[in-house]
């Protein structure tokens, strides 16, 4: 059964989504390489930048996963989409 999505965005070279239960995301040629991550895993998502934007997932293992040249509105929709799914599973401070 296939969840839907809640929100999407894209950089260069990769592509994040953002389901109800985890985030997923996508890099290389044809996005084919899916890196997928549970929601408990997450500590922090923060957006550098106006125009071509990074935006930067910390992982709770210390990795720091950046999907950067995004566009304002979709790293703003992701991060909102990704803190909204945390606060209602109730995984955020």
């Amino acid at each position: 059964m296939e969840q839907r999505l809640l929100a999407q965005g894209t950089g260069t070279n990769n592509t994040i989504n953002v389901y109800p239960d985890r985030v997923e995301i996508r890099t290389g040629w044809d996005n084919e390489n899916a890196n997928s991550l549970g929601l408990k895993q997450i500590a922090n998502v923060s957006i550098r930048g106006l125009v071509n934007c990074t935006l930067t997932i910390e992982v709770n293992d210390g990795r720091r996963l950046n999907v950067e040249r995004m566009a304002l509105p979709d790293a703003r929709q992701v991060k909102a989409a990704i803190e909204a799914q945390k606060q209602k599973a109730g995984l955020y401070e």
